[in-house]
């Protein structure tokens, strides 16, 4: 788990239920909503905009509970959670209940619970594409790239394609002290692991093959970033989908161009970014 954002006792009526008459008639429902999210930024900034709102989650909850009549607390529980799984949230449970259920029998409440993974969380999708980039440029370029492309075939994953390496100019900030040149590739897999996952598995490679995270573009015996996930979009900070400046790197553009000559990014042909870069002589 990340951090939470919890809003409990959102209420509203509405006209739900199984029974004719509950479509007819408006009774209450409460919303107790816990939403999985990272505040980190949000707390260093102290801007709402970094983080989920509880008030734009309870009056999800409300919009949903004062609109269309259904059958099912379960229905209108998951529609809760869709709305706020679009805010971005990792993941959200949403609990529902209906204290004026119609029961013939004492009770002091009902009530349902459901848990509800966003895209970076959920396994349970199907297979996606994903796109890899890969580089090094200390060591055994070479050594350490094709170590970490045996590595990745080792998890639940299927490689589809494998660029030939590229050796390119380091992107280094203004004042950077020199670097040698990275050699790089792109590796395309089909897997049913959620991004997080898999992006922690990769992490994981990176840590084996000697990785260490002393500066921002500094050099590096290992790097693996996930470019894209089929059908993926995320602004989590941990996991930016797709990679925010993969349209404006030749050094990932042109090994993927290789192996997948048709692909998108930003819904552009890649191929079309790779011409634009050539033209403007520009690559980050």
């Amino acid at each position: 788990m990340s951090d939470v954002v919890s809003i409990f006792g959102v209420t509203a009526d509405g006209c739900h239920g199984v029974l004719p008459e509950e479509r007819t008639y408006l009774q209450p429902f409460v919303a107790d909503i816990e939403v999985e999210v990272d505040t980190r930024q949000a707390a260093i900034s102290d801007d709402v905009a970094q983080t989920i709102s509880y008030s734009d989650v309870a009056n999800d909850a409300v919009q949903v509970i004062t609109g269309e009549s259904v059958n099912l607390i379960e229905t209108l529980a998951s529609r809760i959670a869709d709305r706020v799984l679009a805010r971005g949230a990792l993941s959200v449970t949403v609990t529902l209940h209906k204290p004026k259920a119609p029961v013939p029998l004492p009770f002091s409440d009902a009530q349902v619970r459901i848990h509800r993974d966003g895209p970076l969380k959920d396994s349970q999708g199907g297979l996606r594409h994903v796109v890899l980039a890969l580089g090094a440029n200390l060591g055994d370029t070479q050594g350490s790239l094709e170590w970490a492309i045996g590595q990745i075939r080792l998890l639940d994953v299927n490689v589809v394609a494998v660029s030939s390496f590229l050796r390119t100019a380091p992107v280094l900030a203004e004042g950077q002290a020199p670097q040698p040149d990275y050699l790089n590739a792109v590796v395309c897999i089909d897997t049913a692991l959620a991004p997080l996952d898999l992006l922690a598995a990769l992490e994981r490679i990176e840590v084996r093959g000697g990785r260490v995270r002393h500066e921002r573009w500094g050099a590096r015996l290992l790097d693996i970033d996930i470019i894209d996930v089929e059908g993926v979009t995320s602004t989590y900070s941990h996991l930016l989908l797709p990679h925010p400046r993969a349209a404006e790197r030749l050094f990932v553009l042109e090994p993927w161009h290789q192996i997948e000559p048709d692909a998108t990014l930003l819904g552009r042909p890649i191929s079309d970014l790779i011409d634009d870069l050539v033209r403007s002589g520009k690559s980050l």
